[in-house]
């Protein structure tokens, strides 16, 4: 998803706004965006990040069209070689795991960049990818604000 880290990260500073840790950078300790990592720490990013996507489609237990573009166009835009179709496949088919999800994101960041996708993936209106939302946010620590702020930043794309 092109802009994710961006959006994601503006979200988090509007969060903040008035606060401590209103900077126009990221802080190291905040992580990067993935529009700024590069190499396999990006590769890793994007994985995460189409994994949520993944995940975020299958929570009311089918991908409907308009799930299956996005996903489409975020797996074009990683290239599509054997090793990862394979690993694409094996995440089609894996359980829906909010807790391993959360795990593999290494910072607030990239947290914020796989809520972010997550909502942008679900129908806010279906209780059950809700319900994913919900659980997701829990599993990576987000604060209520910083979750208000990723959802206002999709209602407004």
């Amino acid at each position: 998803m092109q802009g994710g880290g961006y959006l994601a990260w503006k979200a988090y500073q509007n969060s903040q706004a008035g606060g401590a840790n209103n900077s126009a950078h990221p802080t190291e300790q905040q992580g990067l965006p993935i529009e700024d990592l590069q190499g396999q720490a990006q590769e890793r990013r994007g994985q995460e990040i189409l994994q949520a996507m993944i995940m975020a489609a299958r929570a009311d237990g089918h991908i409907d069209a308009k799930e299956r573009v996005r996903l489409t166009q975020e797996i074009e835009a990683l290239g599509s070689d054997d090793e990862l179709h394979t690993w694409i496949e094996r995440q089609f088919e894996a359980p829906l795991d909010a807790q391993a999800l959360a795990q593999t994101a290494d910072s607030p960041q990239a947290a914020r960049e796989i809520y972010l996708v997550s909502a942008i993936i679900v129908d806010d209106q279906n209780p059950m990818e809700r319900a994913w939302l919900d659980q997701l946010a829990g599993a990576l620590g987000l604060p209520s604000e910083v979750k208000k702020a990723l959802e206002r930043q999709v209602e407004n794309q």
